[in-house]
C-alpha cells in the first residue's frame, strides 16, 4: 500500500525501552544548541543583553577587539549550529540515541563547570555572578535532561565480533603462502 513504509520501519527500535524520552531529550538539547546558535551567530547585541552587557555598538563596533570578539562568538555559533544539527539528527536513529546523549553529557557538564568557575572562584561583579548563575542553572538542567535520555535510551545493537570481509585485501603472511602454492 505504501511504498516507503520500510524505509521508516528499518529506523525503528525493537528494544522495549523508552525511546520516546530519549528523542525528548536529544530535540531539547537540538533547540538549545539552535537558539544558541542563532543568538551567538547573527543576534550578539541580544546576547550581550540577555548577559547584562549594555551594548555601545556604535563605539563597539570601531575597536579592533569587537572585531575579534565578533569572530569568537560567530564561531561558537558555528559550533552550536553543528551540534544542534547532530542532536536533531539522531533522533531518527534510537539505537545512536545514548552516543548522542553522551555527547549531550559531555557538552553541558564542560559549559557547567565553566560557569561554576565563574561563579565560585573568579572575581567578578555581584551582577555578573547573576549571570554566570542564571547560565549555570540553565546548563544543569540541560546536563540533567542529558543523563535521564542517556539512561532511558535504547541499548545499541550487539555488533559482531570483527571477521574478515571478502573484498578486504589479504595479509601479508597469506601473500607467502600463495606464492607457494603456485609453486
Amino acid at each position: 500500500l505504501f511504498p516507503y513504509t520500510t524505509l521508516f520501519r528499518s529506523r525503528r527500535s525493537t528494544h522495549t525501552t523508552m525511546p520516546e524520552l530519549s528523542a525528548i531529550a536529544l530535540g531539547l538539547n537540538g533547540g538549545c544548541c539552535f537558539a544558541y546558535a542563532v543568538l551567538f551567530g547573527v543576534m550578539q547585541d541580544k546576547l550581550l543583553q540577555m548577559y547584562g552587557v549594555e551594548a555601545d555598538m556604535k563605539t563597539w563596533t570601531k575597536s579592533d577587539a569587537w572585531d575579534v570578539m565578533l569572530q569568537i562568538m560567530r564561531i561558537v555559533g558555528a559550533f552550536e549550529f553543528l551540534m544542534s544539527f547532530l542532536y536533531l539528527h539522531y533522533i531518527g536513529f534510537p539505537e545512536k540515541h545514548q552516543a548522542g546523549l553522551r555527547v549531550g553529557v559531555m557538552q553541558y557538564a564542560l559549559l557547567a563547570v565553566v560557569s561554576l568557575y565563574r561563579v565560585v572562584l573568579e572575581p567578578t561583579s555581584a551582577k555578573n555572578k547573576a549571570v554566570a548563575l542564571k547560565s549555570l542553572v540553565i546548563q544543569g538542567a540541560f546536563l540533567g535532561i542529558s543523563v535521564v535520555g542517556m539512561l532511558n535510551a535504547p541499548k545499541p545493537p550487539k555488533r559482531p565480533k570483527w571477521s574478515r570481509q571478502v573484498s578486504d585485501p589479504p595479509l601479508p603472511e597469506q601473500i607467502g603462502r600463495a606464492s607457494c602454492r603456485e609453486r
